[in-house]
């Protein structure tokens, strides 16, 4: 899951994926192939992954939870949209690993999820702290200049 919180300008591209993602997923693009995967490392030319899910036939007139995995999960081979966020912008997304974190730690991706960047890695993306989306723990995050932790 992938949410927006603070605003600011971003970049969109429409590019293919390779596997099975859930939405908020860390990718890099693969220029060779065309194809868009998880992110192993870093958070440079890292995008974050959204796609605009629309129920179809019998299930196009009901209401779908934004988090249910037919609406979360983007398939290997459809079209996603890959965001390349502003400086100063703020997310909150379930692919974050939480664990050891608190506010002001740095993330970098690993295996397609935003983890803490140990001492040497250059990061993009600030952990601010939990955010609830209804009732969904979501972990937000912010946009920084590049920072060599």
């Amino acid at each position: 899951m992938l949410r927006n919180i603070i605003t600011g300008s971003k970049v969109v591209e429409i590019y293919k994926v390779g596997s099975d993602l859930p939405r908020g997923s860390v990718v890099a693009k693969n220029l060779t192939t065309k194809v868009a995967d998880k992110a192993t490392t870093g958070s440079a030319e890292t995008y974050l992954l959204d796609f605009d899910a629309q129920p179809t036939g019998c299930m196009s007139d009901v209401e779908i939870s934004a988090y249910d995995s037919t609406m979360d999960t983007v398939k290997a081979g459809s079209l996603a949209i890959l965001i390349t966020p502003a400086v100063g912008s703020q997310w909150a997304s379930d692919q974050v690993t939480a664990t050891g974190l608190t506010a002001g730690d740095y993330l970098v991706a690993d295996d397609g999820k935003l983890v803490k960047a140990t001492t040497g890695q250059t990061s993009t993306y600030r952990y601010i702290g939990e955010y609830m989306d209804g009732n969904v723990k979501l972990h937000q995050f912010e946009v920084v200049f590049p920072h060599t932790v």
